[in-house]
């Protein structure tokens, strides 16, 4: 089985045809990128978690343990991320950001919390949706679908029904196949 971010990488790949004719042809603001961030790359801001700041906010201004795939739909809002945390980088993702993954305050986050516990020793992914606020901005759990998953599949999934392209849904089938990951 190949590693995350090669697959990850390669499924971005794999799409950006698809992606580009969209930002040429229609929305300007249409983006899919990896990323590969370090646990102090992500930090809580208002009851949302971030990655970017003044001096970083491209996929190339980072190169850290963590993968994930973000995909840009709107100029402000309409983006989603897919971010997959190991076991190995738990421990160092502080106690914000660990909130803002857990739901901390939330209805239900009790059960949410069960299942990060859990999962310490899994390596799971997690399905944040961007928010913009008053206040600011940046990502939550996603409202629309599980926010934490086991399977790398179903948090493309997500991906590819965020930016509306269920039409991608094989590629993945098929890429995860390629790759050597065992289907759901």
């Amino acid at each position: 089985m190949k590693e995350t971010k090669e697959t990850m990488k390669a499924f971005v790949d794999n799409v950006q045809p698809v992606i580009q004719e969209i930002r040429k042809s229609h929305n300007q603001f249409f983006r899919l990128e990896y990323f590969a961030f370090s646990p102090e790359d992500l930090y809580e801001e208002n009851g949302c978690m971030d990655y970017q700041n003044e001096k970083k906010y491209n996929p190339e201004h980072f190169d850290g343990p963590i993968n994930a795939v973000c995909a840009q739909f709107g100029e402000e809002t309409g983006a989603a991320l897919l971010l997959e945390i190991t076991p190995e980088v738990r421990s160092s993702l502080s106690d914000e950001v660990v909130d803002v993954l857990c739901g901390r305050g939330e209805d239900g986050f009790m059960e949410f919390i069960k299942k990060w516990d859990e999962s310490a020793d899994k390596t799971v992914y997690f399905r944040l949706d961007h928010r913009y606020y008053m206040y600011g901005g940046g990502f939550e759990l996603s409202n629309d679908s599980d926010q934490i998953t086991p399977y790398l599949g179903d948090g493309l999934f997500y991906i590819v029904h965020s930016l509306g392209l269920s039409c991608l849904e094989d590629t993945i089938d098929n890429l995860l196949y390629e790759h050597g990951w065992e289907l759901a």
